[in-house]
């Protein structure tokens, strides 16, 4: 075979496998770009915790000082680390106090459904948390109730005892 014809035809599958690489590389940016769109915004993270913490109130759970199995019973921040889990799929720390560290400081009026409350003996005396669904009201789990139990921020047992509110989000920032 002549070098000329040798030399064209490997010419043409250069140019071949160059077509080749060209137009998937054109083509992989697209396919990428497509793939990488939302199909809906993310719902945000205070209203999936509301939304879980109402319906856990007929979910049978009951108070377990200690525990963190929902079918044993849960204490206050194992509940709320529960409904976290459940809600967004991020784990939380273990104990009130140290959940109390995370997302941002909100006030009182400012409070959302779906931010945590916090009570206790002053800030530094975390003891109790639960989840603010709006109208004055929290969700938790509750010692005195022995279940997942609804109380209003304006009852004075926990007037006297309120510590703050935080707002979570998926990264959970320390401040």
């Amino acid at each position: 075979m002549p070098i000329s014809r040798l030399l064209s035809s490997s010419c043409r599958t250069c140019c071949r496998v160059l077509c080749v690489f060209v137009l998937t590389a054109l083509a992989a940016p697209l396919h990428l770009a497509q793939a990488a769109e939302p199909k809906a915004a993310p719902a945000s993270v205070n209203r999936l915790l509301a939304e879980e913490a109402v319906s856990s109130l007929s979910s049978g759970i009951r108070y377990r000082f200690g525990s963190t199995n929902p079918d044993r019973g849960l204490d206050c921040s194992a509940f709320v680390g529960y409904l976290f889990k459940e809600a967004v799929g991020e784990d939380l720390p273990r104990t009130a106090k140290e959940i109390s560290d995370m997302g941002k400081h909100v006030g009182l009026n400012d409070m959302e459904p779906g931010d945590l409350v916090f009570f206790g003996k002053g800030k530094r005396h975390v003891s109790h948390v639960g989840i603010y669904v709006g109208g004055k009201k929290f969700i938790h789990a509750s010692r005195k109730h022995g279940a997942v139990y609804e109380s209003g921020l304006n009852e004075p047992y926990w007037q006297k005892h309120f510590s703050g509110a935080r707002r979570l989000t998926t990264t959970l920032p320390r401040s």
